[in-house]
């Protein structure tokens, strides 16, 4: 097959979601079908408020999937405007009749990607699937699905929906959008990572034969780190490690703050951090005092050799987040066979075995947070069996040989319908 994907960021950008994207492509490539990849320049989040600029917008190849990337533009008013344009739109979105036209012209600077319709129009008629991801950054797959119309392809979209927490509407309204579900009601398939996120999705009245789960899946050779030399600046303590853009939403500061209650109470533990920082959560670092401080390890973005060699040598993995669709780093920490303690927000819940592979706690509940890591800490029998059940399930559930499996079977079934099925 010839198949063109479309993702508002791709790696070295750091993130879940480019990583997901770029783990399946390579495992189609892999098996002998061709994949274009258009994406921005962004190498960082910040790129998408300041813009980023390339020196060619075609030619590179990544494991024989050849990646075509546009440049970006700085927004206007920078982060601030960026956030005041997106608020305009779910404001929007919330009167009453219909702006999904409006919507549609805003969401062509979200992200703010220069050259890229000129590109998907030099992409070769050759193409026979278009499948766009991430609807939160959504102009890529806006351009994917006006694309696939223009052309009579098959449109798929997998739009890594943030529902949050249920009940509350905050984080799942940027991703629900008048627009944004119209995208999806006309998409001619959309695979999600989770039954939740499928069921989230369902209840804005999308067609349920459309909305077919996916899962996600890891590589195995991330568990060699655990044979490697540690780093030279690791923690004296015993750790617990967060994987992430440290934000609120995330969950960091919350991470953060479970630990200091219990090193205040006397318990010998300290908090890792691995990804890229943002302002709030230095503006929370800003306010604490040394000895709090203290416990509190941000890495920053580490390659992933070092990021794994860290995960290998903590006690558990935190991600008590709000706005992940899957959570990929649950399964790297299960492939050093640690426990994790995620959110009930998102997909999450779906990835988690309460009482099995990891323990959940309500997003935002710090004393049941601190109160879950104390328990796995002070239980070491419970943490090895909690780990050894997580490696057992990415070993039998969650492979990239899987997910390569189910999203083909998906790819061959619209070729069928459409009338362009492949030898």
């Amino acid at each position: 097959m010839n198949i063109l994907y479309l993702t508002p960021a791709y790696p070295p950008f750091p993130g879940g979601g480019e990583r997901y994207v770029a783990a399946l492509a390579h495992n189609l490539a892999e098996r002998g079908h061709q994949l274009t990849v258009v994406t921005s320049a962004a190498n960082f989040e910040v790129d998408f408020w300041q813009g980023q600029q390339v020196k060619k917008t075609s030619g590179e190849k990544r494991a024989a999937v050849e990646i075509i990337r546009c440049p970006l533009r700085p927004f206007f008013g920078g982060r601030r405007g960026l956030l005041a344009w997106r608020k305009l739109m779910v404001l929007l979105s919330e009167l009453p009749g219909e702006q999904t036209a409006v919507l549609q012209q805003m969401a062509r600077a979200i992200p703010p990607i220069q050259d890229l319709e000129k590109s998907l129009t030099l992409i070769p008629q050759t193409i026979e699937i278009v499948h766009a991801f991430n609807i939160s950054w959504e102009y890529t797959m806006l351009a994917g699905w006006q694309l696939a119309k223009e052309r009579h392809l098959p449109f798929v979209a997998t739009p890594f929906t943030h529902l949050g927490v249920k009940g509350a509407d905050r984080v799942a309204r940027n991703s629900t959008m008048d627009h944004q579900m119209e995208m999806l009601r006309n998409a001619d398939c959309i695979l999600t990572l989770t039954q939740i996120e499928k069921e989230g999705l369902l209840a804005w009245h999308l067609p349920r034969e459309k909305v077919n789960v996916i899962w996600g899946g890891i590589e195995k050779a991330a568990a060699a780190a655990d044979t490697m030399a540690p780093p030279v600046a690791m923690p004296t303590a015993p750790y617990v490690i967060f994987v992430g853009r440290a934000s609120y939403d995330k969950g960091a500061i919350h991470a953060a703050q479970a630990v200091n209650r219990l090193r205040a109470k006397g318990i010998k533990i300290a908090l890792v951090l691995v990804g890229q920082s943002t302002n709030e959560f230095q503006t929370y670092l800003n306010k604490l005092s040394s000895v709090e401080k203290s416990g509190i390890h941000h890495y920053g973005i580490c390659a992933d050799e070092e990021k794994h060699i860290l995960m290998s040598n903590a006690q558990m993995l935190l991600l008590p987040s709000r706005t992940d669709s899957f959570g990929l780093v649950l399964l790297e920490a299960w492939s050093h066979s640690l426990p994790v303690i995620g959110a009930r927000a998102g997909g999450i819940p779906d990835v988690i075995d309460e009482g099995k592979n990891g323990l959940l706690v309500d997003f935002g509940d710090v004393e049941k947070l601190a109160e879950a890591v104390q328990h796995l800490l002070e239980n070491k029998s419970v943490r090895v069996a909690f780990g050894e059940a997580g490696h057992q399930k990415i070993e039998t559930t969650f492979t990239w040989q899987r997910v390569g499996d189910r999203v083909l079977q998906h790819y061959e079934t619209l070729l069928s319908k459409f009338g362009n099925k492949q030898d």
